[in-house]
């Protein structure tokens, strides 16, 4: 029998990493952290700890077969200096402490708004070019940047996952073309842990979408078989695509496009 995996987890506390703890127990030896404190499930052990302490990361991911990188500061008005610690200084923390532990592999979950200044009639492949709508957006394009650099640099394998939208109920007409059931996330994981050839690759976690803005073709040649439909899944007060705001339906990056950017520490807007 195969032992299983040991997989580490951040931000175990955020939306995305309670929905998804349940589905990777018991296929993986949980490994979970948060700056908060969570009760650890069965095969599911927890951390207490802040990943800008480079000693923290190094205990962290000791032993560890991969990590999945879910924590981040998130939201469409975040400064520069509030995205700082938690989408700069704590992914070179887990990259260095993963190319010294020698973790195989780091799944990284990036954003639809590193591309969101695109225009929403776009289709987009992994090959976009970078379009942050905001510091969060740009966040996610350093941090894709420097997976990529430990990859080539050490070969860790990496799997960038530009999220789409991960809520458990579909909202509205434009989060309906970028869904993705934690089913699927769950998919794109153990192609990440797994899948023999991988070296670094950006795709994007979405499931089935009508009239999608991803082409995810790069996914599916990995393997991704997306199981998740959106047109079945809308919460009871579903708002349609043309009953919104035009202007939060130009970009694919939504009303996040649409907001005045903070200017950086030390000028005023």
């Amino acid at each position: 029998m195969t032992a299983r995996k040991t997989l580490v987890l951040t931000g175990a506390a955020g939306n995305m990493g309670r929905d998804l703890r349940p589905l990777l127990r018991g296929q993986y030896l949980l490994r979970s952290t948060a700056r908060k404190s969570l009760d650890p499930g069965l095969d599911e052990t927890f951390l207490l700890g802040d990943l800008t302490d480079a000693a923290f990361c190094r205990e962290l991911v000791s032993g560890a077969d991969g990590v999945l990188h879910l924590a981040g500061a998130v939201g469409p008005s975040l400064s520069f200096e509030e995205t700082l610690d938690a989408n700069y200084r704590a992914v070179l923390n887990l990259l260095e402490a993963c190319h010294r532990a020698n973790v195989e592999r780091f799944i990284f979950a990036s954003s639809h708004h590193a591309v969101g200044l695109h225009k929403a009639n776009e289709v987009l492949n992994h090959t976009a070019a970078a379009a942050p709508d905001g510091y969060y957006g740009l966040s996610k394009i350093f941090g894709e940047a420097a997976c990529a650099m430990y990859a080539r640099r050490y070969g860790l394998r990496v799997l960038n996952i530009r999220i789409g939208n991960a809520d458990a109920k579909i909202v509205d007409g434009r989060r309906e073309r970028i869904w993705l059931a934690a089913e699927d996330m769950v998919q794109l994981v153990h192609l990440g842990m797994n899948h023999p050839g991988l070296g670094c690759e950006t795709v994007y976690g979405v499931s089935n979408c009508p009239t999608p803005i991803f082409d995810n073709s790069r996914a599916a040649a990995l393997g991704y078989r997306p199981v998740g439909q959106a047109a079945v899944n809308h919460a009871t007060d579903f708002c349609p695509l043309g009953d919104l705001p035009p202007a939060d339906t130009v970009h694919v990056g939504g009303y996040f496009a649409t907001l005045t950017l903070p200017a950086p520490g030390g000028f005023e807007r």
